[in-house]
Order: structure tokens, then sequence, then C-alpha cells
């Protein structure tokens, strides 16, 4: 049995008894009208009640767009912080990622690494009830280890639940006006998650205090019998139960999304920079019954033998064969309620950079899968990239629209990714909207690679970010500048797109030591930015970054994979032991920092910059480029290096993916934590939607983290936000000031 310690603190005050009760009705007297019973409220539009914010994504196509005027052009300047919620008080965080809910009169969020569950009071930012479980050693050896991006809600009548899905994959349904959990739901109120998958539970211990590494260095280990916990050095055996760690780890970072009845769920893994073990869990996604807790489905993105897709794993695909691990759907899923469609973005397989372990185009791995509601059944798919060795995870719940085109009503579906293209298709059959070519790409020429002959390339809509690198996208303002640019670019593999990387000694038959990448790991788009739609006009509002850097591979003494990104894992628990001969280096290595300053000379990029990354907005009814604008702003481009003596630099475009959501009028968006001008002081800025010329910006505490979202409680429009990170993450409200 799992060892599940949940902790609830109910409407603020905490108090028992008839004065709990009593507290209860204070509660919602304070948060007004907007709590009436929602049959007393409008037709609900896309899953969500209008002027609500009941998904993720806004509503169940993650249109992230919202029908309200209140805030507009005339007054986006006149918006005021109305309150500042401290999620810093649940506990610190990497950095705040969340995207609250709003539904009948209620905020919803999570916070800290454990993924507290808490309701809070729109009106003022009073924290109205908070539940978090006490995983144990579930939570300390959690593969993901953070806040996550936030909840499920789903009502019938005057039940409501909130649906959280925490760290250490355990599901909860909570009581949405108390945080109580449903004693229905599952046991307890509690589904777990590791359960269901036909993979060994087991009593867990550990043989340190920390958190897994990310490259999946001191995991949890199975419980020898009799093992007890030592509370002293905080290892052992706590009673915790879970899948055997030897198959790997399982995990959660995005919430689930409900449609109708069903609670469609499913999971994450080790990051895939440089791990260590060349075998490790599988993704999964499955249907649970919002009632009951009880599983409905399951379907394997990594398909078993006799599994359609299962031959495209030419080495086996079972649990536990060399080369199958991760393939997981880690980023949030939209859907289709009247056609009875989930729609799955899904990442790529065990490891990042390197898959000569797994050959074959490897699905359901960098796919948009369709899937019915009810059985979980695959009515269609598409993958994106065959054979991913770029770290070109799907990142982002795809965006649906109905919209006009060449005469026809569609229904379509559009999936950001992050090598820079919107795959575009009919949410009902997966019929391509405009031709997907397969085209040539460059082959690997790393030992035991075998990269895919050809990639699927879309003819519409056109790139949003610099993809890959040719000598016509380097600077040329003189020609002495143009000879140092391409004699630093020649320093790497060039290509138009998807080029493999070389190893870091040079010793691949092209000699080289780096590839150039673009767009890099972090994308083109990735779960901090994507993208917003206008279901009203047709538009697509595309957030992302174009970016240039170098990738190369290296061995790892100390894992059991020929290569990966340049890391040395030797010495950390649950490392191979290290070669002979083997002489540690300075630092382990690991990271993307330094991988850009390759680009540059004297501070100077490269790459010609261009009217890619920022906020690109495309008119999906033809597939062409409506607008561009930068990331808050361009920022001027100077050097001392003598090259560029007598030049003026075009200014380049500001970093970072900027977070947008879309109004009746306006574009809304932050910059993003590494986004904006250098000096500048945070803002949220609001544009034009149809020009993409700003009317308004305001300052703010800070950057913002994640999407916002807006909402209308009692009479006034608010826009919320996440920002901040470590011991200081917080959730921003905005509105106008009273009249």
């Amino acid at each position: 049995m799992t060892t599940r310690r949940p902790f609830v603190r109910a409407a603020v005050p905490l108090v028992i008894g008839a004065v709990a009760l009593g507290s209860l009705i204070t509660w919602r007297t304070q948060i007004g009208d907007a709590a009436l019973p929602e049959q007393q409220q409008a037709t609900k539009v896309r899953g969500n009640v209008p002027g609500e914010w009941r998904y993720w994504g806004g509503d169940a196509w993650s249109t992230r767009y919202s029908s309200l005027d209140q805030i507009n052009a005339d007054n986006f300047n006149s918006l005021e912080q109305a309150w500042q919620w401290n999620a810093g008080t649940f506990g610190a965080d990497e950095y705040y990622r969340t995207t609250p809910l709003y539904a009948n009169g209620r905020l919803f969020t999570v916070a800290s690494t454990r993924r507290v569950a808490t309701a809070i009071n729109p009106e003022n930012g009073e924290t109205l009830w908070m539940w978090r479980l006490d995983e144990g050693i579930r939570w300390q050896k959690a593969a993901r280890q953070f806040a996550g991006r936030g909840l499920a809600y789903w009502n019938e009548g005057a039940t409501e639940r909130v649906i959280v899905v925490t760290p250490g994959y355990h599901m909860a349904s909570l009581d949405a006006k108390t945080g109580l959990p449903d004693p229905n739901f599952g046991k307890d109120g509690i589904v777990d998650l590791m359960e269901g998958l036909d993979l060994p539970i087991v009593p867990l211990a550990v043989d340190d205090s920390g958190p897994l590494i990310i490259s999946d260095a001191a995991p949890a280990r199975r419980a020898r019998p009799g093992e007890t916990w030592d509370p002293v050095t905080k290892t052992g055996a706590d009673g915790t139960v879970g899948i055997d760690p030897e198959l790997g780890q399982i995990a959660n970072s995005s919430p689930a999304i409900i449609v109708g009845d069903v609670i469609i769920v499913g999971s994450s893994s080790i990051h895939g920079y440089y791990p260590i073990r060349i075998r490790n869990i599988p993704g999964y996604i499955r249907g649970f019954d919002v009632r009951t807790g009880k599983q409905l489905w399951r379907f394997n993105l990594i398909p078993q033998p006799g599994e359609y897709g299962a031959d495209t794993w030419k080495n086996g695909s079972k649990v536990g064969d060399e080369g199958v691990g991760k393939n997981d759907a880690w980023a949030t899923y939209s859907a289709d309620p009247e056609l009875g469609l989930v729609y799955i973005p899904v990442g790529m397989p065990l490891m990042d950079e390197y898959g000569g372990h797994r050959p074959g185009d490897n699905l359901f791995g960098n796919s948009l899968v369709a899937l019915d509601v009810k059985t979980g059944e695959r009515k269609w798919h598409f993958q994106m990239v065959h054979h991913d060795i770029w770290d070109y995870d799907t990142p982002m719940a795809p965006n649906l629209m109905d919209v006009t085109i060449d005469g026809r009503a569609r229904k379509i579906i559009a999936q950001p990714t992050k090598q820079g293209w919107l795959y575009v298709f009919d949410r009902a059959t997966g019929e391509p909207i405009w031709p997907i070519e397969e085209q040539p790409v460059l082959q690997s020429d790393i030992p035991g690679e075998q990269t895919a002959a050809t990639q699927p390339i879309p003819t519409k809509p056109e790139p949003y970010v610099q993809q890959g690198l040719e000598e016509e996208d380097l600077i040329d303002y003189t020609p002495a500048i143009r000879d140092s640019a391409l004699k630093l670019a020649k320093r790497c593999r060039m290509g138009k797109y998807y080029i493999p990387a070389v190893l870091t000694d040079g010793s691949s038959p092209t000699g080289l030591s780096c590839s150039w990448y673009a767009p890099g790991a972090a994308g083109g788009v990735n779960i901090d930015g994507g993208a917003s739609i206008d279901p009203e006009t047709g538009m697509l509002y595309v957030a992302s970054q174009s970016t240039l850097s170098t990738i190369a591979l290296q061995k790892d003494p100390c894992s059991e994979f020929n290569y990966s990104s340049p890391r040395d894992n030797c010495g950390l628990l649950g490392a191979l032991d290290p070669p002979p001969g083997y002489t540690p280096g300075e630092t382990r290595g690991g990271g993307f920092a330094g991988r850009a300053a390759g680009s540059q000379i004297g501070g100077v990029s490269i790459m010609k910059p261009r009217e890619l990354g920022g906020i690109t907005a495309y008119d999906m009814k033809s597939g062409d480029k409506a607008w561009w604008i930068p990331n808050g702003g361009f920022i001027q481009t100077t050097s001392r290096d003598p090259l560029f003596a007598g030049v003026t630099l075009p200014p380049r475009s500001s970093a970072g993916q900027a977070q947008v959501i879309t109004t009746k009028s306006l574009v809304i968006y932050g910059t993003g934590r590494s986004g904006g001008v250098p000096g500048q002081p945070p803002q949220l800025f609001a544009v034009d939607k149809a020009t993409g010329k700003q009317v308004g910006a305001v300052d703010i505490p800070s950057k913002t983290t994640a999407v916002p979202m807006t909402f209308l409680h009692n009479g006034r429009q608010y826009i919320v936000f996440a920002t901040g990170a470590g011991s200081s993450p917080s959730l921003v409200a905005l509105r106008l000031p009273r009249r």
C-alpha cells in the first residue's frame, strides 16, 4: 500500500464543525454572484463558459482566447495591480510555470515542487483552501519535481471537482468548494497512477537524501526485506511503494484534460539530455472515469509487440528492450468534445541527440495522435520528425479552429513545433490542409546512428524561426564581414535543416567538431510560449524564439549510451563504474549556455537578423503570414570588434518566447523569463490583433513565467499571470480602476 499523507486546509480560517460551515458560507458570500449554479450562466463554448477560463489553454480547443473586451486598447495602460498572491508560502520552485483556472467564481492553481493545489478568491487574492499529498520517496525522487502547469476542472450541476496530478504520479479529485478529496474517487479521493500499467510495484528505498539528478543518477531502489527509515540520514525505506526503479522513472509535468466524463492523463519522463540508463519506462496515455477514478483505457506511446507501429522500433519495443523508454506526451493536450477526440502532442524517444540504440522511425515519437475519448482508440496520427535526434519534442497543445479555406468550411488543427513549422490538419481525419512533403535530409556520420532518409516538410505556412544555417543566412554588411562569417560558419556542419550532430573530437568523416543547431532544443516554440488563436477571424499567433547554437556528441564514460551531449556522470550514485584509465575532468559538463557563443563575432551573430521569432501572425484561411513583431522590442546591436568599424548594425529582435493570449480586440503578451529588452522594466504588452501595432504596455513586478489568463468576476475583467522563481513565485492580478 502506498504511503499517502494528504494535507488539506479548508476555507480560511481553518475551523471545525458548525463554525467551519459558517466560514464556508462567509467565503461564498465574498465571491458573490459569480458562484451561482452554472445553469444560470451562459452556455458553454468549446467546453468553457464565456468569461471564464476552465482549461489550461482557455478552453478544450486550446485557443487561449476570451471574448472579453472590458480591457481594450483605450484603457489598457490604466491597468493596476489588484493583488499579488505569494505562491512561495507553500515552498520554493525552479520557476513558476502555472496558468490558473477560473470557474464558478474561484481561481484554482498549483504551487511549489510538491504541487500544492489551491483555490483563491479572485477579488483579493485570499487563499480559500489548499491541499497537498506527502508522497515520501515518490516525491523525493520524482523525475519532474516542480509545481506543474496547472489543474483540470469538471462540474455537473452543483458538483464541482478539481483534478491534480502530483510529482509522485498520484491523481486526486478534490471538491472545488472545500479542497476535500472526493471519497467516491479512487481510494479516499486518490488514484495511484503507477498502478494500471502492468509494471511491478515494489517497496521503495533511497541511499541519499537528495532528489533524482537530471541525468537519472541517484535514483530510488527496491527496498530490502525488513528495511526501515533512518530519520537522521533520511535514507532507507519509508513505506512508500512504486514501480520498480530498475525499470526507470515515470512522472507528470502538465495537467490532465477532461472531456465529457473522462479524465485523460499522460506521463513524463526524465530529461533526455545525458541519461545514464539505456532503458526506461515509456510513455502512456490513459482515460479515467471522472466520478470513480476507474481506469477506462490505455494507449501505449511506444507500441508493444503486435500493436500498430511496433515495427518502427527495429530492435524491439517491449518495456525493457534496449533503447525503449521516454516517448512521453509531457506537454498539454487539446480536445474536440463534439468529435469525441483528444489530441496528444508526443515527445521524443530516449535520448535527445543520439538514437543509435533505437533504429527506426520510432512511433509515436514526435507525433500528433488523435484518440477516441471513450475508448482510447487511435483515429489518426502524423509523425512530424522521424527518428528524432534533435530534441524536437512536440512541446505544446495544438490549436483547434473552424475556418473557411478555398471556399470550404474546414475543421482544422494546427500543431506548433520546436522545429519552426506549423503542421496543419483536418482534425477529424488527419488529412494535411496544405501538402506536407517528405524531403531528403542530411545523414548522420556518427558510428551506429541510422537517421531517417527524409523528413516531412510543410509547404504552408512558412516557418516562424530560423532553420539550419546556409551561406545565404550569413551577415554580409561588407565583403570582409561576409568572409569572416563564412569562415566561422564552416567550422561546424552546415545545412538547410535537420543537421545531424558530429563528434566533439572531430573524428567524424566530416572532420568537424560541431554542427549548427537552429532551432535548438528549446525551440522554436516550447511550452513557455506556444500559440493563441482568434476563432472569430481565423488568425493564429505564434510566440517563438529564433536562435543559433551548436550541437555535438561525445562518450560519457559512466553511461550505458555510446554517445550523448558532453557530460561526465562518473562518481554519481547509480552511474556505471569508471573505465580503466579514467581521469576525471575539471567539470562534469552539461548544459547549453555556452553553445550560442560560438556563433558570434565580436558579440554579433553571424546570422542575419530577420522577422523571425517574436510573435508571428498567420491568416489560417490562406496559410499566409499576416504580420510579425519582436518580443517586447528591438535591441540595438553594437560591437567594438574592428571588423565592424564604420558599419551601422541593424537592431536585432529581443530574445525569449512571448506568452500570448487573445481577447475580442487584443493580443496580450508577456515576454517570458528570458525575453524582453535588457534594461527595460518588465511589462505586459497589448497589440492590435489585426495589425500587430502596440496599443498599450503596463509595468509589472517581474517578467511573466507562464501563459497569462483572463476572466470576468463580479463584473470586472482580470488578467492573471505567474512570475518569479526560487522562494519568490507569485500570481499577479491586474484590473481596471473602479469608476
